[in-house]
């Protein structure tokens, strides 16, 4: 099971078209390997043409259809199984080269150890028992072959046994030390593209963070310039109704002084009002009694007794479902949320002839959604975020200092 698996995570990533490293410059190394190996090619064949050896000729000739196709597949992306092609026919290659001259003991040997370290570090070194076990063969096939004379191109220096166990040995040797050298390699470039990669997530979450903390400095800024501005309107309003009270006092204006009065003890509601909703603003997030489980129909209920003046006044019926569900929440802060939805519903109903206010819940793919929902006027989708800032009010005729 292991090997069917082994075999099938090989042949899938010859298949993929990504190679380690620099993918335009592992093509241009492999291009320029193809190339050279194309050339080399045909020297052997017009060598062969020159000696009248007209099927080695032929033979070498169908060896550079694999060659031909790696430069095809390589223009079209694909970098791994060209690699896997080039790198049996080169070791081909130079096992022909040591057939024509020594044999075992020609210089071209030197070649498959540089096979193994670039086939391996573009495949990752998964490659190299496989060229491994074919370059033995090879090395098997010029020991062998010319000592049974399967061939036999002048070779000054006769093949013998020993030569064949001494290679391979050299080459089981080179190949696992190149395997793990390569898998070391790249086990610390993954390191190193992790702790990169992770750097910067750091990096990015930390320019969000700055980011946010930007924006909530420019909230606060608005905050605190539309705080001053709306403290200091009624207070405006006080100095101003003061100055003509002194006024409307000193000439006996009963009715005037009336007036002035009202409009002062105004002002001063509604700096209470702005007060109060600042201080709850700031409680926000603070639980102010330890949560519980509740029937959701007694918050609802408490809410509606609270408001049962502004609903009475404008006459807005309220209909609830019967089935409400037991939550488990700060109850007091929950009421306070509830009896600001149903406040705003009542400002925003409009010229509503049936004002009424639906209070319920229902189940959406699994989760339970508590809402209030009212017939009155709406808000366009485009206000939408805009509604939701600090002191911001569509209307400004509308009741409330915009904290919501």
């Amino acid at each position: 099971m292991s090997k069917q698996s082994t075999y099938k995570d090989f042949v899938s990533m010859l298949l993929r078209k990504h190679a380690n490293g620099n993918e335009e410059q592992v093509a241009g190394i492999l291009s320029w390997v193809a190339i050279s190996s194309l050339f080399i090619f045909l020297v052997f064949v017009y060598t062969e043409l020159l000696k009248h050896r007209y099927i080695e000729a032929m033979i070498i000739l169908i060896g550079l259809i694999p060659i031909i196709t790696s430069l095809i597949l390589i223009k079209k992306g694909m970098l791994l199984l060209p690699t896997s092609i080039l790198a049996v026919s080169i070791i081909l290659l130079i096992t022909y080269a040591a057939m024509t001259d020594n044999g075992i003991h020609n210089v071209a040997m030197m070649g498959f150890p540089v096979v193994l370290i670039v086939t391996g570090l573009i495949l990752k070194g998964r490659i190299i028992p496989y060229l491994t076990s074919l370059i033995i063969l090879c090395m098997a096939w010029l020991v062998f072959g010319d000592i049974m004379g399967l061939y036999d191109y002048g070779n000054n220096i006769p093949s013998d046994v020993e030569d064949f166990f001494f290679a391979s040995a050299i080459m089981i040797v080179t190949s696992n030390a190149v395997y793990l050298l390569i898998m070391n390699i790249h086990q610390s470039l993954e390191l190193a593209q992790n702790e990169i990669t992770e750097r910067m997530k750091v990096e990015k979450e930390r320019e969000e963070l700055i980011h946010q903390l930007k924006l909530k400095n420019q909230e606060l800024d608005r905050f605190a310039i539309t705080l001053s501005h709306d403290l200091k309107t009624p207070l405006i309003t006080v100095a101003g109704y003061l100055g003509h009270l002194e006024k409307d006092i000193v000439a006996g204006d009963s009715e005037r002084v009336k007036k002035d009065v009202n409009q002062i003890n105004d002002a001063a509601k509604s700096m209470a009002k702005l007060v109060d909703d600042i201080l709850d603003l700031s409680r926000i997030g603070r639980l102010m009694n330890p949560p519980k489980a509740v029937p959701f129909g007694k918050i609802v209920e408490e809410a509606q007794k609270a408001a049962e003046g502004v609903l009475n006044a404008k006459q807005i019926t309220i209909s609830v479902i019967s089935e409400l569900p037991i939550v488990y929440c700060d109850y007091a802060r929950m009421v306070q949320v509830l009896l600001n939805l149903i406040t705003n519903s009542v400002k925003f109903m409009g010229e509503q002839t049936n004002p009424s206010i639906e209070i319920g819940v229902e189940n959406r793919e699994g989760e339970i959604y508590f809402f209030v929902r009212d017939n009155g006027i709406g808000i366009n989708p485009k206000h939408h975020e805009q509604i939701f800032g600090l002191f911001s009010k569509l209307d400004p005729k509308i009741d409330g200092s915009g904290i919501g």
